[in-house]
């Protein structure tokens, strides 16, 4: 039922050009599209003025098959926005048994070219 919610997202590959001057132009190519959906959950940020705070943390539900890991790059197709995999696919993905057919990963957002 929450597939019902997925959109297109794509896993950005990273790819290293010379740049003419013994350096290196990082740059991210497209490697493969998947399904998801980008919701959050609550987390605990410092206190502010003697008073905890509440923050919401974004957090990638997708599909059973794809496997991210820490490091990896995303792209969420309908605004182009980037995000970080923060932890990995393994530890969150839906038992067999259980009908369901989605992992999550933690994401932050990033700021780069897609």
């Amino acid at each position: 039922m929450i597939e019902k919610w997925f959109e297109p997202f794509t896993l950005l590959e990273r790819q290293s050009t010379p740049d003419g001057l013994g350096g290196e132009i990082a740059a991210y190519a497209e490697c493969l599209s998947f399904r998801g959906v980008l919701t959050f959950t609550a987390g605990d940020s410092p206190a502010h003025g003697g008073q905890p705070a509440l923050r919401e943390e974004p957090v990638l539900l997708h599909e059973y098959d794809v496997t991210l890991s820490p490091g990896d790059y995303i792209c969420r197709e309908k605004d182009k926005a980037v995000y970080r995999v923060s932890s990995r696919t393994d530890s969150m993905r839906a038992p067999a048994f259980s009908g369901l057919r989605f992992a999550q990963v933690n994401v932050e957002r990033v700021v780069i070219p897609c």
